[in-house]
């Protein structure tokens, strides 16, 4: 397990001009957010699943949060991609997959949880347009125990899916329930790990802990590519005859991420691991040619990643 410190875990989150505050005072509502607009949505078929991209919200992640490369570094690989202005794009997504016999949630989005700002939650209204229940759901896939990933499990009466198992990897489970790993962290974090704790409470005897490599459902493979937490996964799926990996947040920014893969995030628990694993997937996928779809790409999250000298470039898909 990594040891906590000012630069290994959350310098962007302790330093970064800030957009939100994580304290351990962070409001969990009895209810979801209910969103103005309407839901967003988009599908597509996988082999034996179709998978649905649920838009959840949107933030706005101050330039501050990335660093490693000098600003003049950051600013003109942004203005290369379109990207103006201190503010750049975060989408929150999560996605459905669906089979004869399985209704599987990758990842629930921020739901309540006061974090982010308003405009969160709309996992809910994507899924009641689909005529989906949250009985309905079979089973959780968490890419990692971030609040943008699993506050739309909990609510002010615990568990918001009252028949999904929880599937999360060990490593994943293991560190953010260890009191004496939250007892390190900085008292900016300690709301994070309160969040999970909440989560894993709410679950009890349906959260699964699985090793690296496990096929946690019929032909999706969880794959451990840690940094941006000890026990961030993303996860393969078999679509027969393609083959699609959810990145999760390997990429922060589709834009930066890739024109500069080394770039920092200020709420990686090991920026230098999680810039290793980047570059270690982004060369599987691109080699691979494998479709992909994370959490933080532009909606509704599909492309492709191609290489470019030492670096990538991120193609949104056609699904026509």
């Amino acid at each position: 397990m990594p040891m906590f410190t000012r630069r290994a875990f959350g310098a962007g989150l302790l330093a970064a001009p800030a957009i939100t505050t994580l304290s351990a005072g962070a409001t969990l509502a009895a209810a979801h957010a209910t969103p103005k607009a309407a839901p967003a949505m988009f599908d597509a078929p996988l082999g034996a699943y179709r998978i649905t991209a649920l838009f959840d919200g949107m933030a706005g992640l101050a330039k501050g949060f990335f660093s490693g490369p000098d600003q003049g570094e950051i600013d003109a690989a942004l203005a290369a991609g379109g990207i103006t202005g201190d503010a750049l794009p975060a989408p929150v997504t999560a996605f459905l997959l669906q089979s004869d016999d399985r209704t599987i949630l990758i990842d629930a989005g921020m739901g309540a949880v006061d974090i982010l700002g308003p405009g969160f939650g709309r996992t809910f209204d994507a899924l009641a347009a689909l005529g989906i229940t949250t009985d309905d759901v079979d089973t959780i896939i968490v890419t990692h125990a971030h609040p943008d990933h699993i506050g739309g499990m909990i609510g002010g009466d615990g568990a918001i899916f009252a028949n999904a198992e929880v599937i999360i990897s060990e490593v994943e489970f293991g560190f953010w329930g260890d009191a004496g790993m939250m007892a390190q962290a900085p008292e900016e974090a300690q709301g994070l790990f309160q969040i999970a704790q909440t989560m894993y409470a709410s679950y009890a005897d349906r959260v699964r802990p699985v090793a690296d490599g496990t096929e946690v459902a019929p032909g999706i493979t969880m794959q451990l590519v840690p940094g941006h937490t000890p026990g961030h996964a993303a996860l393969s799926i078999d679509g027969g005859d393609q083959q699609l990996m959810m990145i999760a947040d390997t990429i922060h920014n589709s834009v930066l991420h890739l024109a500069l893969p080394d770039t920092r995030f200020g709420f990686d628990v090991d920026s230098a691991q999680a810039a290793a694993s980047r570059r270690a997937l982004l060369d599987q996928i691109s080699a691979d040619k494998m479709l992909v779809a994370g959490s933080h790409l532009p909606f509704p999250g599909f492309g492709r990643v191609v290489t470019s000298g030492d670096a990538y470039a991120y193609v949104p898909a056609s699904w026509m």
